[in-house]
């Protein structure tokens, strides 16, 4: 399952690049005059230099004779770009640079023709068009913005949170107002931004960024963007002296398009309408947005917002850097520090409770109309939404039919959506709207009957709530509209039978009461097959295409997926992809339907039911991953393809890989890990992957065997504790908790969430199951069993936090399980949950006798860890019928336990500490003295 796309563009230009060292001379430098067409000059236009292969720019504006200068420039190629406000934008590349040398860059800027994007509908509403909102839009173009109020600090100190922002010498300029609110400034001068994070986890955070867990950043310029009371704080402070029309108004101009330019083409965040949100929301507090010029971090952004950081939610105040080798969070928080581990804050506007769509399908082109049920939880007017950009709202209306205001710009910028109500709405009053909506890129053709949803799209091809971490729980009707002879497979029950129509056919899928958190379809040519469980009465359907997408060495970006996923060589690929791709996949329906069988068997029996009659299996054109939606999985085609195949495809190591036999296993139990429980927010995520690569190592016990599933944990060991390239050299166990989830990416750590929540998130609920591992019971897991079934009963078609199942777990806890003599498990979850702690081990034994009988002595030595570190370490034999476990040992901190004469019924073959790699370690050594 995928997480959550990137609501806030703030993440969106995070580049993996490793940094590049440069020996620096003298420099050389860039110069220029910017003129209009007639020759007149430019004062304040923006010129920015940048050094295409490292991403370093340097930015400055013309002065009052029209000129600029940017000097110290290492020697090399670089592109320069120069805007001013009403003019086009003059790019130019592959201007060189030598040392003590001067490089001339005139640029003569062409007059803008202003242009608007909208839909229009007879009778319908244009977007965009609220008056508020355009005056927010434009206010920078405004020929008097920033020439108004301005102030000169001396020691002002402006305190957000954590941060203390102290404005040392310099100016501040403010936008004009709008409706009576200042919401934007400049600051030029001398300053310094201090942060210290309130927790020792997000202080370690920091400290892979900076090497300390404290911030201290001198910065020289700040661009503010704000809602809350910023400017009476200054207007009103007496380290400020107001005034106005200051000197600079034309270059703080320059610098605050420039930061606007940033927002909207390049994160594709619409601030303005952020703004709006709160203008027109009088007394709720505000947020506060700072761009950070600093001198050594000169990408730096602070966010404050009392609604959650869009891509950290619940987190109200972030640190973040878009610089190329440092981008990410570096860190994130409650306001006020509050405790990590409490339930979150709900930040939602309001609550969806009924999608009712019509969707008509024509190629590509999706053309939808959906009646949106929901109750207000605030007084806010307006709404914003999740909607794939590409997907352009036509017309909003209310129950009444009335049309509404909404706000989406174009789809190649910050194309946010939300809809514009004409009052506040009353908590805990039931609101319809309904939104109608047409575009393509959402369904992609990728031919031979093969279409594809856009993964990007997987939860916003329809309108969602903007403000949850995976969805809005709802109820689903959904009608779609298609052509004669493809299928179309959705989430839920299809309720009737397919009606033919004049130009296609239809079908009508519906969740009946059963909430959903998310709801999809698969779409194209398929052969189906279906059986009936009789063990778990659920219907198991497979759905393969009729033939593959066509020729795989003309798709060069699906080959270098597959590339990558196997480390083959392209040549080799493609030398099999001739002989593979022209065929069905059905042949392998028969599989997929018996190893499905097997996955719900599994997890019905150790999970509990699913409140779904049924699960399709439907087979979609790319061949590296897998995805789940409720009752509907999406399976890669290399699923369906026999072992032969496959190595012909992909080389020796697609044969072999274990990926494509267990995706089905791991995306099935998303069922229950995902959907009957979801996450409260990004912090929880790991229960969803973790539990779900746990269940994996269920099937692979059952179906593969004891090897298997050893030969499984000791894989998903070697994730976590192993270095690797896409880690940045770093050991994944070592960069933050599983709770950071993917924030735990950055340019500092690479893709080292995929390496640490999947996996270790695995391994915690492993271990729980190991330590509740009764050998006189049954099979076993009677206990474990009650847990997880009393997890699901609890939290039933609700979305769960840590603290959640924590509780579960206390409830269910063994006696040996309470080493902290506490009757919770809280030393457990601060280790191996909250914590970055994984222990060593060392176990010198031997076999000898005592009173005549076998007997076994040695020492288990823990090392690597804090001194509070404790864990149960489980002892195993094997007398020549499999391991059995003898016992366990308690160790605590850097210490050791030492067994003496265990009796033994017999001399047993092997002994062995956590056999099962039922003990997450960086390494365990068995030595038999």
């Amino acid at each position: 399952m995928r997480s959550k796309k990137a609501i806030c563009g703030f993440v969106t230009l995070l580049i993996l690049a490793m940094p590049l060292t440069f020996a620096y001379a003298a420099g050389g430098t860039i110069r220029g005059t910017v003129t209009d067409p007639k020759g007149a000059i430019i004062v304040g236009a923006a010129v920015t230099v940048t050094d295409p292969v490292s991403n370093q720019s340097y930015t400055t504006t013309t002065d009052k004779t029209g000129s600029y200068r940017i000097e110290g420039l290492p020697a090399g190629s670089y592109t320069v770009v120069v805007s001013a406000s009403g003019f086009n934008n003059m790019r130019r590349e592959n201007i060189k640079v030598d040392d003590d040398k001067a490089s001339t860059v005139d640029a003569k800027l062409d007059i803008a023709i202003v242009t608007t994007e909208v839909s229009v509908v007879a009778g319908g509403t244009k977007p965009n068009t609220d008056d508020v909102y355009q005056r927010l839009r434009n206010n920078a173009k405004a020929p008097n913005s920033f020439g108004g109020a301005y102030a000169k600090v001396n020691n002002l100190i402006l305190k957000r949170d954590a941060a203390t922002f102290t404005l040392k010498s310099g100016d501040i300029y403010f936008i004009e107002p709008v409706d009576n609110r200042v919401t934007g400034a400049v600051f030029l001068g001398d300053g310094e931004v201090t942060l210290t994070p309130p927790d020792e986890t997000e202080k370690k955070s920091l400290s892979i960024f900076t090497d300390a867990t404290t911030l201290t950043e001198p910065f020289t310029q700040l661009v503010l963007r704000f809602t809350d009371k910023t400017f009476d704080e200054i207007k009103s402070s007496s380290s400020a002296t107001m005034s106005s029309g200051g000197p600079d108004a034309s270059r703080v101009r320059g610098i605050y398009e420039g930061n606007q330019d940033l927002l909207r083409k390049e994160f594709r965040y619409n601030m303005d309408l952020r703004t709006l949100m709160d203008v027109y929301a009088p007394g709720k507090p505000g947020f506060f947005v700072s761009f950070i010029n600093g001198k050594t971090y000169n990408k730096l952004i602070f966010q404050l917002d009392p609604l959650g950081i869009p891509e950290v939610s619940p987190d109200e105040v972030g640190l973040f850097s878009y610089g190329s080798s440092d981008g990410g969070y570096w860190t994130s928080f409650y306001q006020g520090g509050k405790y990590q581990r409490s339930t979150p804050p709900d930040h939602r506007l309001f609550d969806i409770t009924r999608h009712e769509s019509d969707v008509v399908i024509k190629g590509t082109q999706l053309t939808a109309s959906d009646q949106i049920s929901f109750i207000a939880l605030s007084t806010r007017r307006v709404l914003p939404f999740d909607l794939f950009s590409s997907l352009r709202v036509i017309e909003v209306s209310d129950e009444q039919g009335q049309g509404l205001q909404f706000v989406q710009e174009s789809k190649d910028a910050d194309a946010d959506f939300a809809v514009i109500l004409p009052k506040p709405m009353e908590p805990g009053k039931t609101y319809k709207l309904t939104i109608q909506y047409q575009g393509g890129d959402a369904l992609l053709d990728l031919g031979g009957g093969n279409y594809f949803l856009d993964p990007r799209a997987r939860d916003t091809w329809y309108p969602n709530n903007g403000g949850t971490a995976f969805g809005d729980r709802a109820t689903f009707s959904m009608t779609f509209h298609y052509s004669k002879g493809s299928t179309l497979i959705a989430t839920g029950d299809m309720d009737g039978e397919e009606v033919k129509e004049k130009d296609g056919v239809s079908t009508k899928w519906t969740s009946g009461q059963t909430e959903l958190a998310v709801a999809g379809f698969n779409y194209g040519k398929f052969k189906k097959r279906e059986t009936k469980d009789v063990d778990t009465g659920y219907n198991v359907e497979v759905f393969t295409n009729t033939q593959l997408a066509p020729d795989l060495k003309e798709r060069n970006d699906q080959i270098r997926l597959i590339e990558n996923a196997t480390g083959e060589s392209i040549e080799t690929l493609t030398a099999g992809a001739a002989s593979s791709t022209s065929g069905s996949t059905s042949q392998g329906a028969g599989g997929m339907v018996a190893d499905t069988q097997n996955a719900l068997r599994i997890y019905d029996n150790f999970f509990g039911k699913l409140p779904y009659s049924h699960l399709a299996m439907t087979q979609q054109p790319a061949g590296n991953f897998g995805q789940a939606w409720p009752t509907l999985v999406y399976m890669p085609y290399t699923a369906f393809l026999d072992s032969t195949t496959r190595k012909e495809l992909m080389g020796a190591r697609g044969a072999t890989d274990t990926f494509w036999q267990y995706v089905g296993a791991h995306e099935i139990s998303h069922q229950w890990w995902g959907h009957v429980i979801g996450w409260t927010s990004f912090r929880e995520q790991w229960m969803s992957e973790g539990f779900a690569e746990f269940s994996s190592s269920l099937f692979v016990q059952q179906i593969k065997k004891l090897p298997a599933f050893i030969e499984f944990w000791e894989n998903q060991r070697k994730l976590i504790v192993e270095a690797s390239p896409f880690t940045k050299g770093r050991k994944p166990y070592t960069v933050g908790p599983v709770t950071l989830g993917y924030r735990l990416n950055s340019g500092k750590t690479g893709n080292v969430a995929r390496a640490l929540i999947y996996p270790k998130g695995a391994y915690i609920l492993h271990m729980i199951r190991m330590m509740m591992y009764d050998k006189r019971s049954k099979d076993g897991d009677e206990r474990f069993k009650k847990m997880m079934h009393d997890f699901i009963t609890t939290y039933y078609n609700q979305e769960a936090s840590t603290e959640d199942f924590k509780k579960i777990v206390d409830k269910h806890m063994t006696k040996e399980m309470d080493l902290a003599e506490t009757r919770r498990m809280d030393w457990f979850f601060d280790q191996w949950v909250y914590g970055t702690d994984v222990p060593a081990y060392v176990f010198d034994y031997s076999i000898g006798s005592a009173g005549g009988k076998t007997a076994l002595s040695g020492r288990i030595t823990q090392s690597g860890v804090s001194d509070n570190f404790r864990m149960l370490v489980p002892v195993w034999v094997d007398f020549g019928n499999g391991w059995v476990r003898l016992g366990s040992a308690t160790l605590v901190g850097n210490s050791s336990v030492d067994l003496t004469n265990i009796p033994l019924p017999q001399s047993p073959k092997r002994v062995a500490i956590c056999a099962l790699n039922d003990v997450l370690a960086t390494s365990v050594v068995n030595n038999k003295r």
